[in-house]
């Protein structure tokens, strides 16, 4: 007997939500968005590979740019607009602020199997690498202790289930860091 197939939401979808949840938790409005939208859109593409209208003036038509940004992306949420192209989808989750990046980013890798984690950036000592690995070791066991208070994982413990995997994210971050940075001081710039 064949399972079932199970049909996942459209990419598109996944990413609204977790728009309409950082509007409606932030406070922020859809034009502000829209112009962050705007901006990651405009200075990630050449104006030749532009398909979306986004525009961004300088001087006193900042209301007017806000709102003409603002109705395009209304556009993609409300479903007037059926499909959002790879493009701004790319600039659009590149825009939302963080935590809400970083879950949109991991529950789309999540799709296909894969672990989304934040790659390390900036050039810090070995030493620094290590002991940031540590506290990530540590702010993970930290994070367990209370689910494995008896012994074992159970329903119960589901309350701890956000933070265990965000220090665990993190622990992984602190280990690709670690990683980079023995590249980095034994090899050279280059990855080997």
């Amino acid at each position: 007997m064949k399972p079932a197939p199970q049909f996942l939401p459209p990419r598109q979808q996944v990413i609204y939500w977790h728009t309409e949840k950082m509007l409606r938790e932030t406070g922020s409005n859809r034009r502000s968005f829209a112009m962050e939208v705007a901006e990651r859109y405009l200075a990630m593409y050449a104006e030749d590979d532009r398909a979306q209208p986004f525009r961004i003036t300088q001087g006193g038509k900042v209301e007017d740019d806000k709102k003409h940004n603002g109705q395009i992306l209304g556009r993609y949420l409300d479903g007037t607009v059926k499909s959002l192209p790879v493009d701004l989808e790319d600039a659009w989750v590149c825009a939302l602020p963080q935590p809400y990046r970083d879950d949109c980013e991991r529950m789309l890798a999540l799709r296909r199997g894969m672990l989304s984690v934040r790659m390390p950036t900036g050039e810090g000592l070995s030493v620094a690498s290590v002991v940031g690995l540590c506290q990530e070791y540590g702010q993970l066991m930290e994070a367990l202790g209370p689910a494995l208070a008896n012994g074992a994982l159970g329903p119960e413990d589901r309350q701890h289930v956000p933070r265990i995997k965000r220090e665990g994210r993190d622990l992984i971050a602190a280990v690709l860091a670690l990683e980079a940075d023995v590249d980095r001081n034994v090899y050279g710039e280059g990855e080997t």
